[in-house]
């Protein structure tokens, strides 16, 4: 089964989700420009997962990318049309050979259109700087909701770039788990089962799927508001419910949340922070 590689959040602009993401006692690491007219701030863990809020620095750029068939710009362009300028568009997962993964897309009746290399400059902790290497392969789309999702392989990355990154003052590990929502989940099962590489286990009740390993689990709507207790909007198609985190204290956190005024709730063990500008998705910590 491929590891989980990130989470893209795409957003209204940068400084606003650095504003929250901070705010949140998350340590954001300095923006990143793509050579497609998009940018990132991204929050990065020691369980080598990251978020990637995602914005449009420069419009032209954007479009021309698109009108290019850029897969990356097309999917997050598709996103924002359906689900406006803030969300979760999409689940990455690693690989070590996307030249690869594109074939298997293919054959699976899943691809959705060419590979995407890249490379972009990037700022170390230290100040000094690297250049970074990527190559995707795009595993796909649920056609109504916008949700995309692909493969990463990291040709050239800077060794040691995020170590000093991924110490949070709210004591956040990892992504536990990202939870989506829809209407049947048995109909994205298959095109899930194809990017992850494993198999879906069904909840006792049977209004869900589990992809343990991939951490990555799809429910119904009424399963997610029985299960977290927040408000959602029931649409087609595949949507982000929450993003659930690992963090290593319950303390420090609700010490964070309270001194920066952030709204949460109890839910069980689980605090939950409903999404915001800057936060285009739920929240949710889980003591380890």
């Amino acid at each position: 089964m491929r590891p989980l590689d990130h989470l893209v959040l795409p957003v209204a602009d940068l400084i606003t989700a650095r504003q929250r993401l901070s705010a949140l006692g998350f340590t954001v690491a300095p923006d990143g420009l793509h050579p497609f007219g998009t940018g990132n701030c991204c929050v990065y863990f020691a369980d080598q997962t990251f978020l990637e809020p995602l914005a449009i620095i420069d419009r032209d750029g954007y479009e021309n990318a698109a009108a290019a068939g850029n897969r990356f710009v097309l999917g997050d362009r598709t996103f924002r049309d359906a689900r406006g300028a803030e969300g979760f568009s999409a689940v990455v997962y690693g690989t070590a050979d996307a030249a690869s993964d594109h074939v298997a897309f293919a054959e699976n009746g899943c691809s959705a259109g060419k590979m995407l290399d890249f490379s972009r400059s990037m700022v170390l902790p230290d100040g000094s700087s690297g250049v970074a290497g990527f190559r995707l392969a795009f595993a796909g789309a649920d056609p109504a909701g916008g949700v995309f999702a692909f493969t990463c392989q990291r040709i050239n990355v800077p060794p040691n770039g995020r170590t000093t990154l991924t110490d949070h003052d709210n004591g956040v590990l990892g992504i536990r788990e990202a939870v989506f929502v829809h209407r049947h989940p048995h109909d994205v099962s298959s095109f899930l089962r194809v990017v992850t590489c494993g198999d879906a286990t069904v909840s006792a009740s049977g209004d869900g799927l589990s992809f343990a390993s991939a951490r990555l689990t799809v429910l119904t709507p009424a399963a997610f508001v029985d299960t977290y207790g927040l408000e959602l909007h029931e649409d087609a198609g595949l949507t982000g419910g929450l993003i659930m985190f690992s963090v290593a204290s319950m303390v420090e956190l609700d010490t964070i949340l309270t001194r920066a005024g952030i709204g949460y709730f109890r839910r069980g063990p689980l605090r939950l922070v409903p999404p915001l500008a800057g936060q285009g998705v739920a929240f949710a910590f889980s003591e380890v």
